[in-house]
């Protein structure tokens, strides 16, 4: 099945937030539809998703099989920081 994800980063871990978080005029029809409102906690992209949300128990079982790591997720930056 496939599952919601971020769009910037593609992380699975997705909380459920308002629909009234989610900024943009272009939105609003995903608001009347009912369509749930996520949010991506490493990079905090907000946005609006007709795929399921994975359950957390799912994600664990899924990373065991494939050897990966789900918490410590850390997004690459584009750019270098400057200061």
């Amino acid at each position: 099945m496939v599952y919601a994800r971020c769009g910037i980063c593609g992380n699975l871990e997705l909380q459920r937030i308002s629909p009234d978080k989610v900024p943009g005029w272009v939105f609003i029809p995903a608001r009347i539809l009912g369509i749930p409102a996520l949010r991506c906690e490493p990079c905090r992209h907000k946005f609006f998703a007709v795929r399921p949300v994975i359950s957390a128990e799912r994600l664990k079982e899924t990373a065991e099989e494939e050897g990966t790591a789900t918490t410590s997720f850390v997004p690459k930056r584009s750019r270098p920081l400057q200061y």
